[in-house]
């Protein structure tokens, strides 16, 4: 069950980023197994021309966009949600794209056409837990304003930070999302900080006695996690339903009382707005963001404030990652077509 035979070599649209990891003797095979067309477009309009039929992309039958999507040229092709979807060939069985998240996919779409999409997990956890670890940090002994000041020879001034920074030891920090890089950053925040990991997750997970010490406190609703956080990270994916997830009606909840906020999933989980209030009247005060409403522009108020942490969007970034990227998409690829379907990382299976 789950074998496919392929007689001849398929054809696979490759869509490559400028910062990728690539492994010669693993890209030797799938050159050796698949005829490659290497993605040129300008822009999703010339990628649609040219999955017409007689065109150019008109007998693809798998797409691979590997390493950093953020970084490069096609950074802002979206190729899988939209109009494109409905003009790929019937040839296109397959798609397997670098990263944890596939919002910027339709997969109801592509399910609708019978395309299996892939995706990478578990390849840029260590990456992203690192950055939430900072972040967390970052927010409890404000770094970025010390090194501020530091920079634009303020030395006096920094002297405030003593007045403001505490350590995040015995502090309770919320995770919203223990999934793999959620379950890493509550690791790391417990061993390396001493912190206490409560989370807000779909359903609780089972293992966490085991791998967090003094375990960690399942929250049925964000309300109930809010309650009693110190810190709060969001690790879960963008979804309707988590859309704007801190908003001012969440954080209203706080009353008198005083957090800290890291973001190292996708912007769209808070509304800025809404943040900002909660910071000008001092119930959030400590902001730590790698991901932002308006990519690849950032809101000019959390910018100019150096109490806050904000980075581009760089969590992933590691040699590491882009070397697992495609390793993964490449077992991906091979699995597909010359293995089983169920080694493959399909996130709409059926």
């Amino acid at each position: 069950m789950g074998e496919c035979i392929v007689a001849e070599k398929p054809t696979v649209l490759l869509v490559e980023s400028s910062v990728r990891g690539e492994d010669p003797a693993n890209w030797n095979q799938v050159l050796s197994k698949f005829n490659v067309i290497r993605y040129d477009c300008k822009n999703v309009d010339e990628f649609c021309e040219r999955l017409a039929p007689g065109q150019a992309y008109s007998n693809i039958a798998a797409i691979l966009r590997t390493g950093w999507l953020k970084a490069g040229t096609y950074a802002h092709h979206r190729l899988f949600a939209g109009k494109a979807v409905d003009l790929y060939p019937a040839s296109l069985k397959l798609i397997t794209c670098s990263g944890h998240g596939y919002d910027a996919a339709d997969i109801d779409a592509l399910s609708r056409r019978g395309i299996s999409y892939a995706n990478t997990p578990n390849t840029c956890t260590e990456a992203v837990a690192n950055t939430a670890l900072h972040l967390i940090l970052n927010t409890y002994r404000y770094f970025t304003l010390a090194e501020h000041y530091t920079r634009t020879d303020q030395w006096s001034s920094s002297r405030e930070i003593g007045t403001m920074a505490i350590e995040p030891c015995g502090q309770v920090l919320g995770v919203v999302g223990l999934g793999d890089i959620g379950m890493a950053i509550a690791k790391k925040a417990a061993y390396a900080l001493d912190m206490k990991i409560h989370y807000h997750n779909r359903k609780p997970r089972s293992d966490a006695a085991n791998i967090l010490p003094g375990g960690a406190v399942y929250h049925d609703s964000m309300e109930s996690l809010l309650d009693v956080v110190d810190c709060l990270c969001l690790a879960c994916p963008l979804t309707p339903d988590t859309e704007n997830i801190i908003s001012s009606s969440t954080l209203g909840r706080l009353g008198d009382r005083k957090i800290r906020i890291v973001n190292i999933a996708r912007g769209g989980l808070i509304d800025e707005d809404a943040l900002l209030a909660a910071m000008q009247s001092g119930s959030v005060i400590g902001v730590g963001l790698d991901v932002h409403a308006n990519e690849p522009g950032i809101n000019p108020k959390l910018r100019d404030n150096y109490r806050t942490t904000v980075l581009p969007h760089i969590g992933v970034a590691s040699r590491t990652t882009w070397g697992q990227f495609d390793e993964v998409n490449i077992r991906n690829l091979d699995e597909f077509f010359f293995g089983s379907k169920d080694n493959v990382t399909i996130v709409n299976r059926s």
